[in-house]
């Protein structure tokens, strides 16, 4: 569990606070194929402060993931920095049911991050930009090597379709 200890912070309005964490992928409760994680440290650093009605919690989770090229499907390692932001109310105090809430003297953000690192995985990865694939004809790697497949030729099914354009 990743607490944070705010004795000191909600005492006076307006102090600030900062921490750090290193941590892993298991310890924040993520399963083997939930996160890609390159099995190095995950490291969160930010700060907590005071504004009076609530603690805000914002800082930075620094991670290695290990993704699956969306293009040419060749497995490579990305760094990632996500920013999260995050404000804690007493229970009392609480503006919708839906709000964080803390009590006592520290503040659990291990769902908090976990949420973040789940949210910020890219959805279609890439090597890099530039990355060309795999030839839709043959399966070559075109980063690595040309092929000389006809690449113009549509499926029967949809010629119908480029009749439609020709018209235009």
């Amino acid at each position: 569990m990743m607490k944070i200890d705010i004795s000191q912070v909600k005492q006076e309005v307006g102090d600030r606070r900062s921490f750090r964490f290193v941590t892993s992928a298991p310890e924040l409760g993520l399963a083997e194929g939930e996160f890609g994680w390159d099995g190095g440290d995950i490291i969160v650093e930010g700060e907590v402060a005071n504004n009076g009605q609530f603690l805000e919690v914002t800082g930075s989770i620094k991670a290695k993931v290990r993704c699956e090229c969306n293009r040419c499907l060749k497995s490579f390692t990305m760094a990632m920095e996500i920013p999260f932001t995050e404000r804690y109310f007493t229970p009392g105090f609480l503006p919708d049911e839906d709000a964080a809430s803390y009590e006592g003297n520290e503040i659990d953000v291990t769902g908090l991050l976990r949420e973040n690192l789940l949210l910020a995985e890219p959805l279609k990865p890439l090597c890099s930009e530039s990355c060309r694939g795999l030839c839709p004809v043959c399966g070559t790697d075109l980063n690595e090597t040309e092929c000389f497949c006809e690449k113009g030729s549509v499926d029967p099914r949809l010629a119908v379709l480029q009749q439609l354009l020709k018209k235009e």
